[in-house]
């Protein structure tokens, strides 16, 4: 008898259905698969200081297409209600400004408004701004969030929300003590 009872457990969870969170809320319970033949889960894959992309959803099943390290990722299915595809704590959003390079002036513009950048919990606020003598191949950075990159040999880090506004007052400082001495 209790051999029958351990085999009708064994083929009971052979052919149950994994679990995963479906949808667009990376919050909600996991429930069942449509299929049992499903083995993964898929979400969107989040990218430091960017986030998710809205379009790739929750589901059973691998990544759609050529999505999978780019926007999505996978896992291994479980019969757990947490799904192993649920969504990965964050940190609260901060700001920071993107420059643009204008290559008539030769100079970085600043946005007027400043973008919103998104991050790991436990991952610190990052932004980042050209230096001054900054060019389009030594400064890349599209958002202004996050670190300098190693190719980015003039750019500067900040730590705080906000904090890539403006110029450093040493930067103006420098030049205007410059000329005083030189006039006096």
């Amino acid at each position: 008898m209790k051999l029958f009872i351990v085999l009708a457990a064994c083929l009971y969870s052979a052919d149950s259905a994994i679990k995963c969170v479906q949808g667009t809320d990376g919050t909600a319970n996991a429930t069942a698969c449509a299929t049992t033949t499903e083995t993964k889960c898929s979400s969107p894959k989040f990218v430091e200081y960017t986030g998710v992309d809205s379009s790739v959803k929750y589901a059973c099943g691998a990544c759609a297409g050529e999505t999978l390290g780019s926007t999505c990722q996978e896992c291994t299915g479980t019969d757990s209600t947490t799904g192993c595809n649920k969504a990965v704590e964050t940190a609260a959003d901060f700001k920071c400004y993107s420059y643009t390079y204008n290559s008539t002036t030769k100079a970085f513009t600043k946005s007027s408004t400043a973008g919103t950048c998104k991050r790991l919990n436990g991952t610190i606020i990052s932004c980042n701004k050209p230096k001054t003598n900054a060019t389009s191949t030594t400064y890349t950075s599209k958002t202004g969030c996050g670190n300098c990159t190693k190719t980015d040999t003039h750019c500067s880090t900040c730590t705080t929300d906000s904090c890539n506004s403006a110029l450093r007052l040493v930067a103006l400082f420098v030049p205007l003590m410059a000329l005083l001495v030189h006039l006096f």
